[in-house]
């Protein structure tokens, strides 16, 4: 698999009453965010564009924005954007970051991509 030319960049990051908010746009559709768990369930917002998304190596399918993904603690999530400009949001709850005030990742995954 090729590296996309544009990496996901982060738009915002924002925690406040109790809730962690990190906007992230990917600017370039076919691009692939691995497979990752967190420690605690959360919410991932589609505010532009769309995804395919997996859970635990199952499709779930293909959202289109608006949408709220669930995503339940230890599950292993991934997507793959099917428009360009696409934007999401995770949402956490602020009390379960760690020190680096970012949410507790209980297991990542990379991909072997060419440059």
């Amino acid at each position: 698999m090729k590296r996309a030319t544009h990496q996901p960049e982060t738009v915002s990051v924002s925690i406040y009453a109790g809730i962690y908010y990190k906007v992230w746009r990917v600017r370039d559709a076919g691009s692939v965010i691995p497979q990752h768990a967190h420690a605690h369930d959360h919410l991932t917002a589609l505010l532009q564009g769309a995804v395919r998304v997996w859970c635990n190596d199952a499709l779930v399918g293909d959202l289109l924005a608006p949408a709220t993904i669930k995503i339940a603690a230890g599950d292993k999530h991934a997507f793959g954007t099917l428009k360009p400009d696409t934007v999401l949001a995770c949402i956490h709850n602020a009390d379960h970051l760690d020190a680096d005030d970012e949410p507790a990742v209980s297991e990542l995954h990379t991909l072997d991509l060419e440059d």
